[in-house]
Order: structure tokens, then C-alpha cells, then sequence
């Protein structure tokens, strides 16, 4: 299921304009989430059941994706910034410290824009 949705929002941004080249591959970025057994289980189940159920090891899973995954994961689809954050408040709980926020990845263009931190 989760690559299905992955190959579905890949090519959403490519027609919104951004280049491939600045975005992670999503098949990376879910593969460091399994990592944690039922990470992305527990994401999702977090999301529609509106109550944060997650295990230490999925929040180390988290903390370890790089910044371009944590910034493609947090920004599309359901997966908002806000949820995002409420995973953070969530991962706290359990000792593990993630960015203050996930915000939206810009690449540089032309001397201006950049990454948002």
C-alpha cells in the first residue's frame, strides 16, 4: 500500500513543476521507515485514529531520515506539517528529540530560495 502511494504522489510534484532532482526517493525514504517494524503502520493508524500510537524505535526511524525525506514525507497528502509536529510532541514523550518543525523543501533557484530551516 505505501508504495502504491508513493509511485501516486511522485509524479503529483513533477506536475506542480518541481524537478526530480530536488526531492528524495520515496522508495529510500519509506524503506529507512520500515526499518522500524511497523513504523508506517503506526504512522497511519496514528493519522486516522487521531491518537498517536508509536513505538520508540519508529521515532529513532524518523529522527534518522535525512532532511529532504523528513521534509517530503511531513508535506504531502495527509501527512501534514502538522501532523508532523504532533509526531514530534508524540516522539518527545518517548525521549526522542526530532526537528522543531517540518517545513517545505525549496530548492535554490537562480541565487534565491533555498532551504527553509
Amino acid at each position: 500500500m505505501a508504495m502504491s502511494l508513493v509511485m501516486a504522489i511522485t509524479p503529483a510534484f513533477s506536475a506542480l513543476g518541481w524537478e526530480e532532482r530536488y526531492l528524495p526517493d520515496p522508495s529510500v525514504c519509506w524503506a529507512e521507515i520500515n526499518k522500524a517494524d511497523g513504523c508506517v503502520l503506526h504512522l497511519y493508524a496514528s493519522l486516522f485514529k487521531n491518537k498517536m500510537n508509536m513505538g520508540f524505535e519508529c521515532c529513532e526511524a524518523i529522527r534518522g531520515l535525512d532532511y529532504k525525506c523528513k521534509n517530503w514525507m511531513f508535506n504531502h497528502g495527509r501527512f501534514t506539517p502538522e501532523f508532523g509536529n504532533r509526531v514530534k510532541r508524540f516522539c518527545a514523550t518517548l525521549g526522542v528529540t526530532l526537528p522543531p518543525s517540518y517545513r517545505i523543501y525549496y530548492p535554490q533557484t537562480h541565487g534565491h530560495g533555498g532551504l527553509e530551516h
